[in-house]
């Protein structure tokens, strides 16, 4: 195996030993280092068959089918709640990645605006992993990783990530973007024992004054590029790919911690879920009677083998 190396771009002004120093007056983004990995990703050859990633035909085409299909079965689903006093609501099955959903979600964050900290970018070097789902996965547990390290260090850490794919430059390669809310330090030694092999280039910049949700938010920013529009534009097709890789990844496009949850409005709570339901079941009047019935699965299980007798 090639043996690894880093390169390190500091810029001359804002160095490591300047976290320290107050941050200046008015909000902006200053970089701190950016570290490049010297992978084998970047000394494979082009045309070398392990590189998977370049042959999207190969691994992406059958995702993107299986996630629409996945979009068009949603599309006759129904979700059924009851209120405390008793009355049936039936809503259509919104997914994730619908418009009106990032909408609702980055406006629960619109009223924070995290004062000062840190934005960490970690990257992954696709020519360690055979396919995208390991990638990702890999991805969660250097993370994990990253971040017990500084709980260990610093007590409670308050954070906020948003997963992204890049398919401008990369093929699809999975990178996290990090928000570390007041943290003055990332030593680079520390932090390359965490990462290890895994990501290709690290990026550490500081903020202050950052506004999550809202119209130009920083949260809004990523929600964007996981809006399902079936159009042709090239920035649609992007937002298609990366909401099927979330979706077969099982991965969530963005999190954070508990305290940040805990703040944002919520929705009023007592409603009860009673279940999700093909939309003709739902929409059915002897349905609104009786919902308790139509959640036996006993019932399904008869109804299921009545259609497959015909």
């Amino acid at each position: 195996m090639a043996e690894r190396g880093f390169s390190i771009l500091i810029f001359r002004s804002f160095s490591l030993n300047l976290f320290s120093l107050p941050f200046p007056k008015r909000a902006v983004l200053i970089l701190d280092f950016e570290c490049k990995i010297i992978s084998t990703q970047d000394s494979s050859e082009p045309s070398d068959p392990s590189r998977w990633w370049e042959w999207e035909d190969y691994w992406l085409s059958p995702i993107l089918e299986e996630f629409g299909a996945y979009l068009d079965q949603t599309k006759n689903r129904r979700l059924v709640f009851r209120d405390r006093e008793g009355n049936i609501w039936v809503f259509p099955f919104e997914t994730r990645f619908s418009r009106s959903y990032q909408r609702k979600l980055s406006a629960r964050f619109e009223d924070i605006v995290l004062d000062w900290g840190l934005l960490l970018t970690l990257t992954t070097d696709l020519n360690r992993y055979s396919d995208i789902i390991s990638a990702v996965k890999a991805l969660k547990r250097v993370w994990n990783r990253v971040l017990s390290g500084l709980r260990r260090r610093y007590g409670r850490v308050d954070f906020f990530t948003a997963l992204e794919f890049s398919f401008k430059r990369g093929h699809g390669a999975c990178h996290l973007h990090i928000v570390l809310l007041h943290i003055t330090h990332l030593d680079l030694n520390w932090l390359r024992e965490r990462i290890g092999t895994h990501a290709r280039w690290l990026h550490v910049c500081r903020f202050r004054d950052l506004h999550l949700g809202g119209k130009k938010g920083y949260l809004t920013k990523y929600l964007r590029k996981q809006i399902v529009v079936f159009a042709s534009k090239p920035s649609d097709i992007i937002a298609f790919k990366s909401s099927a890789l979330l979706w077969v990844a099982n991965a969530r496009g963005w999190s954070c911690s508990r305290n940040f949850m805990c703040s944002v409005r919520r929705e009023p709570a007592g409603w009860e879920f009673i279940g999700c339901f093909p939309a003709f079941v739902a929409e059915h009047p002897d349905f609104q009677s009786a919902p308790e019935l139509w959640s036996d699965p006993e019932l399904w299980v008869f109804l299921r083998g009545r259609r497959r007798d015909g």
